[in-house]
């Protein structure tokens, strides 16, 4: 038996950090045959060549090949972003496989006819016609960060089925959050994000990834065009380029020149896809994929249906202004302004989120 961490592009972890999501016994156990995915190592990829239905290509760690059986532990969903075939035909793949979901308008948190989902479920499909045996799922739907609520084990499709109709009761579609659309949304942005485990956060993931994207879902489902956003942010200027190696780069060189992710993903992807110095962070330096600045550019695509962004009590003002936000001192003084733009009987919204840890 050899368990495989699958981090897809996502930085590989260190022992010791294994030790803490695992338990040091385990890893202790295991040894060598506790092991991270590398995407890059292309004798540990096969390619299974492509689909049948749209020529989707499908490449896999080679352990999902030759082993009896695989099984896979999905620890949680986020709504219906995760679980399923990304679990394999992502965690377990490529970049040459991933980048045919993982584009601006490829990605979905969509419960229902999830388009994401349907390109996976294609490839997952695929991979089992070729290997000629199932995959094995165990997908976990969390009570709380640290309790599980319901487990569902069996085929991929099955599993993924049951956990999203048991979803979709707690999370009716966005667009019936709210009677009318509204001129001003107001959300917090916590100081973490999913992409910065055991690392610190940086501008990127704080206002972009996390800001538009993740917690951004409410802007187009809600909000009218040209509305206001008013996060409430620490945004520091603070970046971790042992993590986070082409972040940097993204920040300083690309988005002076572009805020649009369609013209970024065209014109930088490849290169930094492929950048030696970075791979090899990525390989042997516990570096996120280089790829992966350019993936967390996509969600400024919502600035398209969005008037301005006010970023509410920044740390360092000048962060959200590099992206070319608005900054004011806190909430209050952020609502007041969208007011003289909106009018005083403007209609404004309050997201809550959910806590991300126990209180």
């Amino acid at each position: 038996m050899t368990l495989i961490c699958a981090n897809a592009l996502h930085r590989m972890l260190r022992p010791g950090e294994l030790a803490r999501l695992l338990g040091a016994g385990l890893v202790a156990e295991f040894g060598d045959r506790l092991l991270c995915h590398d995407a890059e190592d292309r004798e540990q990829i096969v390619d299974l060549g492509v689909t049948p239905a749209h020529g989707y290509p499908v490449e896999v760690h080679r352990l999902v090949a030759d082993s009896d059986l695989t099984v896979y532990i999905n620890t949680n969903y986020i709504r219906g972003f995760t679980g399923g075939w990304k679990s394999v035909c992502v965690g377990l793949s490529t970049w040459r496989t991933i980048r045919v979901t993982h584009t601006p308008d490829g990605m979905s948190m969509s419960v229902n006819r999830n388009r994401m989902h349907a390109v996976l479920d294609e490839m997952g499909h695929h991979l089992e016609a070729r290997l000629g045996k199932r995959i094995f799922k165990i997908d976990t739907l969390l009570a709380d960060p640290h309790h599980p609520g319901r487990i569902f084990a069996g085929a991929v499709d099955e599993t993924r089925r049951g956990a999203l109709e048991e979803q979709a009761a707690l999370y009716p579609p966005r667009r019936e959050a709210s009677q009318e659309r509204v001129d001003v949304l107001v959300y917090g942005i916590p100081d973490s994000s999913p992409y910065a485990i055991f690392a610190s956060v940086n501008p990127i993931l704080t206002l972009v990834s996390s800001g538009l994207g993740y917690l951004g879902g409410m802007i187009e489902a809600v909000g009218k065009p040209g509305c206001t956003v008013i996060m409430a942010a620490p945004a520091r200027d603070v970046w971790d380029r042992v993590a986070h190696p082409s972040y940097p780069e993204v920040w300083e060189r690309i988005l002076p020149e572009t805020r649009d992710p369609y013209e970024i993903t065209a014109r930088f992807a490849e290169d930094l896809a492929s950048r030696p110095d970075y791979i090899e962070a990525y390989r042997r330096r516990y570096a996120f994929h280089p790829i992966h600045g350019i993936l967390a550019t996509h969600p400024l695509k919502r600035l398209r249906h969005v008037g301005r962004v006010i970023v509410a009590g920044p740390r360092d003002p000048h962060v959200p202004r590099h992206l070319g936000f608005e900054v004011a001192s806190s909430v209050e003084e952020a609502v007041a302004r969208a007011r003289t733009i909106h009018g005083p009987e403007c209609a404004i919204a309050y997201v809550e989120q959910p806590p991300l840890v126990e209180p």
